[in-house]
């Protein structure tokens, strides 16, 4: 059985920001996970990525995931 979570969400690391924001959301949706949500703290910048597409924001947001639930991002102060 191969089991795949509905959603990743992904706090930047410094020094690892490649990581987190290129090949981690493109590995995460080629697994079938349908949400992808990358928070960077330093900048309180949000990517929300899905099969459809990327988006940007800054904190706070409330998203709504393909499974139904809600996640909110608060901001870093």
């Amino acid at each position: 059985m191969h089991l795949v979570p509905e959603a990743v969400v992904e706090i930047v690391s410094p020094g690892y920001e490649r990581k987190d924001l290129e090949i981690g959301p493109t590995f995460y949706l080629s697994q079938g996970v349908k949400d992808v949500i990358v928070f960077d703290p330093r900048s309180n910048l949000i990517t929300h990525f899905r099969r459809d597409g990327v988006n940007s924001s800054t904190a706070p947001q409330v998203f709504e995931l393909e499974c139904g639930c809600t996640v909110p991002i608060s901001p870093v102060d």
